[in-house]
């Protein structure tokens, strides 16, 4: 399949906003193949932002390794108290690190963007509305 379109923050702790926004703008594609084999199984997140009128239809593109257990647990622990915190700490414990920087700048930017990530990466672990009940 090859190399990935992504951009990945370079993994460090960067003080100033624009710093990050650069390196996501420069840093170089992901080799898809290579991430498979560090992390197994992994998926592809598009979320399109508009932020008004004048600049609708940004993509953002993550990489989440396959959400564990004790992630999931953790966060049902916390979603009673904070959904936001909840779902923010899902996501960052799991998108790949190379993309760590980048999800948490534009997690700043956009702050629901965590809730809408975090429902479908919920969804990989069969946690979504499409269960049917009825009585026999």
């Amino acid at each position: 399949m090859g190399e990935l379109g992504i951009n990945a923050a370079i993994d460090s702790k960067v003080d100033a906003d624009n710093s990050v926004q650069n390196q996501m703008q420069t840093a170089a594609p992901i080799s898809e193949t290579g991430l498979k084999s560090k992390y197994g199984k992994i998926y592809e997140v598009v979320v399109t932002v508009d932020e008004d009128d004048e600049h609708e239809g940004r993509k953002l593109k993550f990489l989440f390794k396959s959400p564990t257990a004790v992630s999931f647990s953790r966060y049902i622990k916390t979603v009673n108290k904070n959904i936001v915190s909840a779902s923010a700490a899902f996501l960052k414990d799991n998108i790949i690190a190379e993309q760590a920087a980048n999800l948490e700048y534009e997690c700043k930017e956009y702050p629901a963007l965590a809730l809408n990530i975090s429902q479908k990466l919920l969804n990989v672990l069969g946690f979504n509305d499409s269960v049917n009940f009825r009585q026999l």
